[in-house]
């Protein structure tokens, strides 16, 4: 209504009055016309948006759903109750895949771009405030490094190189209408052809051979660095037994109780879930140990690492005359670094803060991946 009068008072200004007042008017008038269109624009491109997110995100759970159909009878019900979540997580993926190759690259060439010294010092000032947070992951880098990492990082930019030309093919394959009738060739096809027609898509776009060679590489690495970290981690397993055993003495003695208050077709259960609530809430403590002593440790190594790589390239520089050999000056840059950060692990409680937690995401994964392969 506002907007009504203003614009109805503004045109009979401008009808009227001095030359210069109605040229200001009728600008006004015009900026006013001009940023309703935009809301009106940007309201319909918004439903438009809303409407083609709507009709993917059904295509995607129809292609679940027929993928659902090729399990076990005994999965299929749970598979296709899971196919909506199932497509939400996919179009977040399709959503974050463009930004998330762009950040790979963006680093990629930001650190191609940095002195090799000043890379480590990075790495070693990281291992100060993450080692007791991500002990399986820096192991496992570690364990991968000795197990062939350099080649390793090559066979897994041959797979991303392969994707990527997945990725193109897939689209370009989205585009076509061989028929000539206006809708899409892909739009037309049943879950089960689009399934079977983009698996022959990839297929084509693929090459075999360096999808091979790269799998293989990386499935030997994985194997060994999964050796290394069973007998690194091997104490902690243990230990987790060892106490997990201990505290299911006493708590054995009170099932008889807990099965009273458990309908008596599932008290056979009981005794199974006490002695593994127990197990699981050992290999949580004697983790925890290991996440403060990993802290420790590497707080001083990247201590020293971050001060040693730190005053070489000041040495280069010009600004420190002598290098690390010579002085003790890396040596205190280290262990104040390595204080600082093992403090900051324990005032966390060896977590990540909040907004640590946002953007390190992805590496909890592959802690927590890394754990769970250990552990098993």
């Amino acid at each position: 209504a506002i907007d009504l009068i203003l614009n109805f008072v503004l045109r009979r200004l401008s009808a009227g009055g001095s030359d210069r007042f109605a040229a200001t008017a009728r600008a006004w008038s015009m900026a006013n016309d001009k940023k309703k269109a935009k809301a009106v624009s940007e309201r319909k491109n918004g439903v438009s948006k809303e409407v083609e997110t709507s009709a993917e995100h059904k295509h995607y759970t129809e292609v679940c759903e027929a993928l659902a159909e090729k399990l076990p009878e005994k999965f299929r019900g749970h598979a296709k109750s899971a196919a909506p979540y199932l497509a939400h997580v996919w179009l977040f993926i399709l959503f974050a895949m463009p930004y998330v190759v762009a950040a790979f690259l963006k680093t990629k060439e930001l650190v191609a771009k940095l002195p090799e010294k000043i890379i480590w010092a990075c790495l070693g000032f990281l291992m100060c405030f993450f080692g007791g947070i991500f002990p399986a992951t820096i192991a496992a880098a570690e364990a991968w490094r000795m197990c062939g990492g350099t080649e390793a990082w090559k066979q897994a930019t041959v797979l991303f190189e392969e994707f990527v030309k997945v990725q193109d093919a897939s689209r370009e394959d989205d585009a076509k209408d061989e028929d000539k009738n206006g809708k899409k060739d892909t739009e037309e096809m049943t879950p089960n052809e689009l399934v079977q027609h983009k698996v022959l898509v990839a297929m084509r776009a693929l090459d075999p051979d360096r999808c091979s060679t790269a799998l293989t590489s990386l499935y030997t690495g994985w194997i060994g660095v999964l050796a290394i970290l069973k007998i690194k981690f091997a104490r902690t397993i243990t230990l987790g037994e060892v106490i997990g055993e201990a505290i299911y003495k006493p708590v054995s003695r009170v099932e008889p109780a807990i099965k009273a208050l458990v309908p008596e077709e599932y008290q056979k259960w009981v005794p199974t879930m006490c002695r593994w609530t127990c197990k699981i809430v050992a290999i949580s403590i004697a983790w925890f140990l290991t996440r403060v002593i990993a802290a420790f440790h590497s707080a001083i190594r990247g201590g020293m690492i971050f001060g040693m790589y730190l005053v070489d390239f000041l040495h280069e520089k010009g600004y420190l005359r002598e290098e690390h050999r010579n002085s003790y000056i890396d040596e205190a840059v280290g262990w104040a670094v390595a204080a600082l950060g093992f403090l900051t692990q324990m005032a966390f409680g060896f977590h990540l803060p909040f907004i640590m937690n946002l953007v390190l995401w992805p590496v909890q994964l592959v802690e927590a991946f890394v754990v769970y392969s250990v552990s098993v």
